[in-house]
C-alpha cells in the first residue's frame, strides 16, 4: 500500500506541477484510463512496477495525448506539494473503499482534495476517507441517483425504459428514489438496465 500510494502521489505531483498539464484535462485521462482501473485492481505492473513519471506517461499514452516525448525530468523538492498528497490520499481511499477512481473524483473532485490539505495533510489517511464517507452519504440522500442520471441522458423516460429492459416501472421508480437498493438486485436486472441504457453494470451502482 504505501508503493501504490507514493506512486499515485508522485504521478499527480509530477504530471500538474513538472509538466504543467491542466488539472481537468489530466484527471479525464487519468481516470478513464485502463492504468487506473488496473493501479485500482492492485496490478503490480502499476502499483509498483512504475514510478510516478512512467505512470504519467503510460496514462497519457493509453488516452492518446500526443506530446509524450516533451515531458520534462521530475524536479527535485524539499517537500511534497499539495498534489503530491492529493494523490496519496487518493490511492489510500480507493483502497480503503475499493470503489473506483472515478467514483470517488465524483464526490470529490481533486481540486476539493487539494483544498483539504491544509487541514489534513498532517491527519491520518483515515480522515480523508471519512470526509469522502460523508460527501458521498450526502450525495445520495440529495443528489439524483445514477441511474436517474444516465436515464435523462439517454432520453428515455421510465415508462419507455421499463418497457425496453423488461424491469417493471414501479422497481424502476423506487430505484431512482433509493427506496430500493440497486445494488442488491438481481444481475440479470442490473445487466438488462446496464444495456438498455448502453452503460456498464458498475457505473448504475451508487458508490
Amino acid at each position: 500500500m504505501p508503493d501504490a500510494m507514493a506512486n499515485l502521489a508522485g504521478a499527480f505531483d509530477y504530471a500538474l506541477n513538472d509538466c504543467g498539464l491542466p488539472v481537468g484535462l489530466f484527471m479525464d485521462f487519468f481516470a478513464t484510463s485502463e492504468a487506473a482501473a488496473l493501479f485500482g485492481r492492485g496490478a503490480p505492473k502499476y502499483v509498483c512496477g512504475m514510478s510516478g513519471e512512467e505512470l504519467v506517461a503510460e496514462i497519457m499514452r493509453q488516452t492518446g495525448w500526443a506530446r509524450i516525448l516533451d515531458m520534462p525530468p521530475a524536479a527535485l523538492r524539499a517537500g511534497s506539494t499539495p498534489e503530491y498528497w492529493a494523490g496519496w490520499v487518493l490511492a489510500y481511499c480507493q483502497w480503503a473503499r475499493g470503489v473506483r477512481f472515478s467514483d470517488i473524483l465524483d464526490v470529490l473532485s481533486l481540486d476539493d482534495i487539494v483544498r483539504l490539505h491544509p487541514t489534513l495533510h498532517e491527519a491520518d489517511e483515515s480522515r480523508f476517507v471519512d470526509v469522502y464517507d460523508e460527501r458521498a452519504a450526502h450525495n445520495r440522500t440529495e443528489g439524483d441517483s445514477r441511474l436517474h442520471t444516465i436515464r435523462v441522458r439517454a432520453g428515455l423516460s421510465q415508462s419507455g425504459l421499463a418497457r425496453r429492459s423488461g424491469v417493471t416501472l414501479r422497481s424502476i421508480q423506487m430505484y431512482e428514489q433509493r427506496r430500493k437498493d440497486l445494488g442488491k438486485a438481481a444481475v440479470s436486472t442490473v445487466l438488462a438496465l446496464a444495456r438498455t441504457l448502453g452503460c456498464r453494470i458498475e457505473d448504475l451502482l451508487e458508490p
